[in-house]
């Protein structure tokens, strides 16, 4: 393998990348270049008043190379033992200065409001590293926090008819894994430790199983298929795509799921003892080769309640329309850290950001998602494994 090959675009379909751009392309750069210059200069100040060495430069070098390198990392994707370190590193270093900045500001403030009633020596260097030190304890936390998964349970009544007998029947939802550079053999091994504890019925993949549109950024795809591939349920695994997976006709997504054990519901529907399972592919804010889910249901049972797999929460309305009891969805992440999910969740409209929402009479869970996209930490959400108990 070479050091640095990028894949041929020619030899893979990317829906992640062949779409309009997700980052604002400059703004975001400069200003996260002037972050680091400022906390490198700073951090170098405080060092320097308490130990007389400066490496404010080489602070500001490292970190401008780190934020620059996660840039690029959104639009190029190689295959490397180098370049897949390098995306968690500069992820981790994105959470450092996205938490390492506002801690200096503050200090920088603190030290205004106090710097004539507080005399001790180097007061305001202390309050530098203090709140650089603080940064670093969120970051480490966020990391050591994403890689454990949560299991989150929900309980569906389906029942259309209350009379009668009724059934438990398990379904384990897996969202957003963004298996590639950051994801790889480590986590999805644990995430289908804790599925298979749960002694599921069903397990249904709701979109993003890839990280970047394409399966070979897998660090090694056939060990994570391998792992996969241990999952057992009665009836199955099921899969829709989302946003960041190949298309439907992949080759290498083919081989992926043959080997992983793992069946597409793409645009299609199949129906189970006590409902039927409707699979939507095709990201909403797209359309594209997106079925009507009103068709999808022509194909179903109508004796028989229907639960809805999409991606993207924002086909719930549709869902709610055709009168569907129950559907899974992925995508929000719950924005994955403070404060970005504060501002994520006000961008979805109520009931489709995150958890378990009734309109109508259907049933909407949103997952936050079992693994992280890009960066590798989560503060203030949770990598979640959901558990629904239906009954039927």
């Amino acid at each position: 393998m070479q050091l640095l090959k990028k894949f041929n675009e020619a030899d893979r379909t990317d829906r992640y990348n062949n779409k309009k751009s997700h980052w604002p392309k400059g703004s975001i750069t400069v200003f996260s270049i002037a972050c680091c210059v400022y906390g490198g200069v700073r951090i170098g100040y405080a060092i320097e008043q308490i130990f007389g060495v400066n490496p404010g430069p080489s602070i500001c070098a490292i970190a401008i190379l780190l934020a620059l390198f996660q840039r690029f990392s959104t639009d190029a994707q190689l295959d490397s033992v180098v370049y897949r370190t390098g995306v968690r590193i500069s992820g981790i270093g994105v959470g450092l200065l996205m938490y390492g900045t506002p801690m200096i500001v503050l200090s920088d403030i603190v030290y205004a409001a106090l710097h004539r009633h507080v005399l001790a020596l180097h007061f305001r260097a202390w309050m530098i590293l203090i709140g650089t030190l603080l940064a670093i304890g969120i970051v480490a936390g966020g990391v050591l926090h994403a890689a454990h998964p949560q299991v989150v349970r929900y309980e569906v009544d389906l029942r259309r008819n209350k009379a009668g007998e009724a059934k438990t029947y398990r379904i384990v939802q897996l969202s957003d894994l963004h298996v590639g550079a950051v994801v790889g053999e480590r986590l999805t091994r644990r995430i289908c430790r804790e599925t298979e504890a749960l002694h599921p019925d069903l397990i249904v993949f709701t979109g993003d199983q890839f990280n970047h549109g394409y399966v070979d950024e897998c660090r090694d795809e056939h060990e994570v298929a391998a792992i996969l591939s241990t999952l057992s349920a009665k009836d199955g695994k099921w899969a829709v795509l989302g946003n960041h997976d190949p298309e439907p006709g992949d080759p290498a997504l083919a081989a992926f799921y043959r080997e992983a054990g793992i069946s597409p519901l793409d645009n299609s529907c199949i129906v189970l003892d006590g409902f039927n399972l409707v699979g939507r592919t095709g990201v909403v804010s797209d359309g594209e080769r997106r079925v009507p889910l009103q068709q999808l249901l022509a194909l179903t049972d109508p004796a028989k309640p229907v639960v809805v797999l999409d991606h993207d929460p924002m086909g719930i309305p549709q869902a709610e329309d055709c009168g569907a009891e129950l559907i899974l969805a992925g995508h929000s992440h719950q924005g994955q850290f403070f404060p970005y999910n504060f501002f994520v969740g006000r961008a979805f409209p109520k009931g489709y950001f995150h958890g378990l929402a009734k309109t109508k009479n259907t049933v909407s869970i949103v997952s936050a998602g079992a693994g992280v996209f890009q960066v590798p930490l989560r503060v203030g959400t949770d990598s979640e494994i959901v558990c629904v108990d239906l009954t039927i």
